[in-house]
This record gives structure tokens, C-alpha cells and sequence, in this order.
């Protein structure tokens, strides 16, 4: 592991199960990355649409699973390939900010004690589907203590 007061690798692990259009934005966001990080890890749950190909493309390491075994299997399995300080899980229909990376080895650095950082949807989605609008109505009715 790297020491705490210089700087932190970062994996990213995407699974992805037929990631079309939206896993091409994903991976084009993680390359305006500034910084990159050290790896990017694709997870291919058994996809039929190339999804892979695509990871490949971008440069990623590609793990290719002949069974559709769900995200939590695809994320786990690109844990164990991880070689990060971090373990940084991005869904392949998530577009990261450039500064993602920076943003949580920041965090890490600056707090040596913290052990899990999570994200959450923006104010702004990208998609006006009900599950982002529906979190966001809800957070907007509680009190930011018991959110």
C-alpha cells in the first residue's frame, strides 16, 4: 500500500452487462480523468453486445465472465484483479466528473482514517428517469441530519 501522506492509487471496477451507448459515455468520462486512474477494470457479465470490445478499445483490462452472474459477482471478481490502494466501483451507465479521482484520493489523504467513501446522483441527472428524481424528491423532505 502507498503511504498515506504522498499519494493513493485508485482502481476503477465496472461491471457491465450490455453497456451500449452509456457504457461508451462512462469510459470516455474515466478518460478525461484527471488524474487517471492506475486501472481501469471491465467486468463483462456475459454481455452479447460487444461491451468488452469497447473496454478494450478504451484501454482497459477486461475480464470476460461466460456466465451472467449480476453486478455483484462482476464487481467482486475485479476486486480480486485490483492492484489499487482504492477500489473506486463505477456502474457502466455512470459518467464521472474529471476531478472524480482527484476528489477521493483527496478524501483518503486527507482523512488516513476513513474506510469507505460513497457518491450519489447529482442535482442535475442526466436522465429524467424516476429512481434519480424520485431520491432526489425524497432527500429534499429530510432534514440534511437524517439524510
Amino acid at each position: 500500500m502507498s503511504n498515506f501522506l504522498s499519494k493513493l492509487s485508485i482502481s476503477v471496477i465496472i461491471p457491465v452487462y450490455n453497456g451500449g451507448e452509456k457504457f461508451y459515455h462512462c469510459l470516455e468520462g474515466l478518460a478525461q480523468a484527471d488524474p487517471q486512474p492506475l486501472e481501469i477494470i471491465v467486468v463483462s457479465d456475459a454481455d452479447t453486445d460487444g461491451s468488452w470490445q469497447v473496454a478494450e478499445a478504451f484501454g482497459a483490462k477486461t475480464i470476460r465472465r461466460t456466465h451472467n452472474g449480476g453486478p455483484a459477482i462482476a464487481r467482486n471478481q475485479g476486486a480480486q484483479m485490483a492492484q489499487g490502494d482504492i477500489l473506486y466501483f463505477v456502474d457502466a451507465d455512470v459518467i464521472v466528473s474529471p476531478d472524480a479521482i482527484a476528489c477521493v484520493e483527496a478524501a483518503f489523504l486527507e482523512n488516513p482514517k476513513l474506510t469507505a467513501l460513497i457518491g450519489s446522483y447529482d442535482d442535475a441527472p442526466g436522465a429524467s428517469i424516476f429512481c434519480p428524481q424520485y431520491k432526489k424528491s425524497i432527500s429534499s423532505l429530510r432534514p440534511p441530519n437524517q439524510l
